[in-house]
């Protein structure tokens, strides 16, 4: 259980050295000249795309595309059914996807909650300035 904790713990600090250092990146490839209000705005861009990146993926692993198409084949059912004249049917609920558990990957919450901190901390920084 330890070793769990020590791995997300370094995940965190992964995500927001990366995210850093994509925006050092990015400023130094930019014309602008090198200034913290930059360097800000950089870093605020790079953390929100991050967590729009994370929140992407906690959709799709919580199955909820998987409810979509469920419910869109048994709206299909039903129009084929009614076109045939045949009564209306129900779909089996063998073809949902059943998920076990709440299951994710183990990058997705530190990506979220990294990314998260990281956008507040540079917009908390740019109202001070």
């Amino acid at each position: 259980m330890s070793k769990i904790r020590f791995k997300t713990k370094n995940l965190y600090l992964f995500f927001l050295f990366v995210e850093i250092l994509i925006s050092i990146v990015v400023q130094g490839l930019s014309d602008r000249s090198f200034s913290l209000i930059t360097l800000i705005n950089h870093l605020s861009v790079v953390s929100l795309l991050s967590l729009n990146l994370g929140l992407i993926i906690f959709i799709i692993q919580g199955g909820f595309f998987d409810g979509m198409t469920y419910s869109f084949k048994r709206v299909a059912r039903a129009f084929r059914k009614k076109q045939l004249g045949e009564q209306e049917a129900e779909a089996p609920l063998a073809e949902m996807k059943h998920r076990e558990g709440s299951q994710r990957w183990p990058i997705t919450w530190p990506l979220i909650l990294s990314s998260l901190v990281l956008f507040v901390t540079t917009v908390l920084i740019s109202l001070a300035l």
